[in-house]
């Protein structure tokens, strides 16, 4: 009898088995009976997570019926809690702490809608501190995809951590750096307010000149590409802010990659609201020169077919390289469909007045391989210079520098070429 009552799973028998030789297996069999008292398989399923045998909580989790799990999970999630919580906001966690914090990341997605609050609240609490920084890497997931599957009130919460790192800094002697697992926490929640405040810390003068860089770097990560890390976050917390990023893009104190950053970040919201902002930047004086560029491009990719005649007579006059402009415009209207809509807009353009919008219109018939359109480009014969055409050649000597071709010459090569081509 005595033995018996030693085997028999109770909260007390439980505890003793984190240290027996067949504790392991008492365990794993208490957390996978479905008939037993679903708070005393959360506690043997808690002790396994403590002797570092999480691997079988989630084997056992995908293994188990999916009422039984859901009423185990909550049982589950505050004994996990209470492994996981860490006194002191500026501690870091210990081994057991993490790995108690990495399994309520596990059992969230088997929760029921009131017990994954419950957990988001656990989660919140442990990452939405001064110490973010420290406890970001700890364990299996990262701290952003956490914050991504929290959302906004991790969001709301971490704005506070930063604010108050920010308000010091302001008049300490020395300075905290704000990292960037904080910044990417920050784009991650999907909290327009957070986003907000990234945008003011992109704006704001500080003795920190990579800040600005890297708040801008953060919100792309989160909206444009996350290298994998996570799924993107919606572009709807960037739909509120987005005259603030559009005077990011524009303003000369930006650094190149903040502006370029802002820029993207426009193109993801989609069309209709990109558009506009977009297309105005296209022909903006930003002392980047590569900057029309990136406008163009982000316009295009986010207004279509549609936008391409707006894009195209926004391109500032002056010199341009060819390779450039076939690369960073021409291209990223020939990919577009269909195709016999594609070669319209291409002989409209060829219509227009000015310089650029008729050289981007032969360029563009010639890569579609028009060969009817031979007859329109053989038709062209602008006197005008293609200012830039060779790129740079101040470095060049003077009587080493090619000449720049006129458009007509330009559009009777291209038109050759697709002759021979047909041939």
């Amino acid at each position: 009898m005595a033995l018996g009552a030693c085997d028999k799973p109770t909260n007390e028998n439980i505890d003793k088995w984190l240290n027996t030789e067949k504790g392991q297996g008492k365990l794993e069999d208490a957390f996978k009976n479905e008939g037993l008292d679903p708070d005393l398989s959360a506690h043997a399923a808690a002790n396994l997570v403590k002797k570092g045998l999480d691997p079988q909580v989630r084997t056992g989790l995908d293994q188990m019926s999916p009422g039984r799990r859901t009423e185990m999970v909550g049982k589950l999630a505050p004994r996990l809690w209470e492994l996981a919580r860490i006194e002191g906001d500026m501690q870091l966690a210990n081994p057991i702490q993490v790995r108690a914090k990495d399994a309520l990341v596990i059992v969230r997605k088997y929760a029921d809608d009131k017990t994954k609050l419950v957990i988001d609240g656990y989660l919140t609490d442990w990452y939405c501190v001064p110490s973010y920084e420290g406890r970001a890497n700890a364990g299996s997931t990262p701290g952003a995809n956490v914050i991504r599957l929290i959302g906004p009130v991790a969001g709301k919460k971490l704005v506070h951590v930063v604010d108050a790192t920010v308000s010091l800094n302001r008049t300490a002697e020395k300075k905290t750096r704000i990292g960037e697992e904080l910044l990417l926490a920050l784009a991650v929640s999907n909290d327009p307010d957070a986003v907000k405040y990234l945008l003011g810390l992109a704006k704001e003068k500080s003795d920190d000149k990579t800040l600005s860089t890297r708040a801008m770097s953060a919100l792309y990560k989160a909206y444009v590409d996350s290298q994998g890390l996570f799924d993107l976050v919606p572009a709807t917390s960037l739909v509120p802010n987005i005259d603030a990023i559009t005077a990011i893009a524009k303003d000369e104190n930006s650094t190149p990659d903040a502006a370029d950053d802002a820029v993207r970040l426009l193109r993801v919201i989609g069309p209709p609201a990109c558009v506009a902002p977009l297309v105005s930047m296209v022909g903006y004086p930003h002392t980047n020169p590569k900057f029309k560029y990136v406008a163009a491009d982000s316009a295009l990719k986010c207004g279509g077919l549609l936008a391409v005649k707006d894009v195209v007579k926004a391109l500032p006059d002056g010199p341009y390289d060819q390779a450039e402009l076939v690369g960073g415009v021409v291209v990223d209207i020939t990919v577009m469909s269909p195709r016999n809509q594609v070669l319209s807009t291409f002989r409209d353009l060829l219509t227009q007045p000015g310089r650029i919008p008729k050289w981007v219109a032969v360029e563009g018939l010639a890569a579609m391989k028009s060969t009817e359109d031979i007859p329109r480009l053989n038709a062209v014969n602008s006197g005008e210079k293609l200012l830039g055409y060779w790129g740079d050649q101040s470095e060049v000597p003077a009587k080493d520098r090619k000449p720049e071709p006129t458009l007509g010459q330009r559009a009777k090569e291209l038109a050759g070429k697709l002759g021979q081509a047909s041939k």
